[in-house]
């Protein structure tokens, strides 16, 4: 029973800290002219591997459905910010790209640092650590539940094979989608990434 109140007890605590970081985010940049929303949205076409920078990726990764995907990036594609291109390698869907002057406003959106860096950076070493070990393992059972989609780039992920092509252009291999991957693309974000142990 202890440890039944004291996880309600750290839950409550996770939960407070979410609305703190999101109260704080949402006055930062509704002064930049975007709600949180959007602003994940320029974050997920800015650091997405350009052939899963869906727009479906984009609502698993949001955690919404495909009509409000398309709701918040709707704005974004209006104002110039975000295009809507053709997928490399299947002609019946798009990916979203940063304009130009995207780019600019995903810089001066990106600067934004959340009080909650600052009260981590209070941590002793140890205390961090632990606090990052621990979370870790939360996220990653939310992720194995289904309940969180976590984008992160190749390495690490099942389906990765680092130096199948040698000498390319391309070097790597996705087991997943079946297609060599360049260094720069390997570095992005994939939401299909799945960690290997």
């Amino acid at each position: 029973m202890d440890r039944e109140r004291r996880a309600a007890g750290v839950t409550m605590a996770l939960l407070r800290l979410a609305r703190g970081v999101e109260a704080e985010e949402r006055e930062a940049v509704q002064g930049a002219g975007f709600t949180p929303a959007q602003v994940a949205a320029l974050r997920f076409a800015a650091r997405t591997r350009p052939d899963v920078a869906t727009p479906g990726q984009l609502a698993r990764v949001l955690g919404v459905r495909p009509a409000t995907a398309v709701g918040i990036v709707n704005p974004l594609v209006a104002r110039g910010l975000v295009a809507r291109a053709p997928h490399p390698f299947d002609g019946r869907q798009s990916v979203l790209t940063l304009t130009p002057a995207g780019w600019q406003a995903w810089r001066r959106v990106e600067a934004w640092r959340s009080g909650l860096e600052a009260a981590l950076g209070e941590l002793a070493p140890g205390e961090f650590e632990a606090l990052e070990a621990a979370l870790g393992k939360v996220v990653a059972a939310l992720a194995r539940a289904g309940r969180l989609v976590v984008s992160a780039p190749c390495a690490g992920c099942v389906h990765f094979r680092p130096g199948a092509h040698p000498g390319s252009a391309q070097p790597h291999h996705c087991a997943l989608i079946d297609r060599a991957l360049g260094e720069a693309e390997a570095a992005m974000e994939c939401p299909e990434h799945t960690p290997a142990a």
